[in-house]
């Protein structure tokens, strides 16, 4: 066994180095692949929320080589989106990072950690939990308020949620509008990335 490995005795994953030449490669192609997933993005969603697949990549590739590795594939992402092709001046491509970074890192800690049947429902529950509290902590005192000084003030956005019942200013906006959504964001990428990574399970551990 490599000294960059470390096979658990029942088989369920395999550590490796992402420092090794397959796992740089491999965070690359990760990486490129997140960053196109994030150009397939729902309808927006009050002005500037959007539901897509990018984050599925860094899961993934955290799942296989540690918190770091999803923490690299995130960061190319958003830096090659707010480089290429940022609507919002880098501002969404931030919070995307940090936001991103907040569900990544917990869920691939404790899914490299836990034993049992129920490890990914834990993991990824957790994960959600964590998304949407630094996801407010983001949005209050950095996202919202600068985008407010980019659309002429907080009535702007407040305006745009408008749809929301209950949206009257900024903490709202983020209570009742944002952070719902954080939650079935995180339950969607649960969802999909327990799957797929069940699905490539195989190749990930050969």
């Amino acid at each position: 066994m490599k000294a960059s490995e470390n096979n658990t005795m029942n088989g369920n994953y395999v550590r490796r180095s992402v420092f090794t030449t397959r796992a740089m490669v491999t965070v690359s192609l990760l990486s490129a692949l997140s960053y196109v997933l994030m150009l397939l993005e729902s309808p927006p969603y009050i002005g500037f929320l959007r539901l897509e697949f990018s984050d599925i990549p860094a899961i993934l590739g955290a799942f296989w080589f540690g918190p770091a590795a999803g923490i690299v594939i995130e960061f190319i992402k958003n830096l090659i989106k707010a480089i290429t092709a940022t609507k919002t001046f880098g501002i969404g491509e931030l919070a995307n990072f940090v936001v991103s970074v907040a569900y990544v890192v917990p869920a691939s800690l404790l899914f490299r950690k836990l034993k049992g049947k129920y490890k990914s429902v834990l993991a990824f529950s957790v994960a959600t939990l964590s998304m949407m509290v630094i996801g407010f902590l983001m949005n209050y005192f950095v996202t919202v308020p600068m985008y407010a000084k980019m659309y002429g003030g907080i009535d702007n956005i407040v305006a745009a949620a408008s749809m929301v019942p209950g949206v009257k200013n900024m903490f709202t906006l983020i209570l009742i509008g944002i952070t719902p959504f954080n939650l079935v964001k995180g339950i969607f990428l649960g969802i999909v990335g327990h799957l797929t990574y069940e699905m490539l399970k195989k190749v990930i551990h050969e």
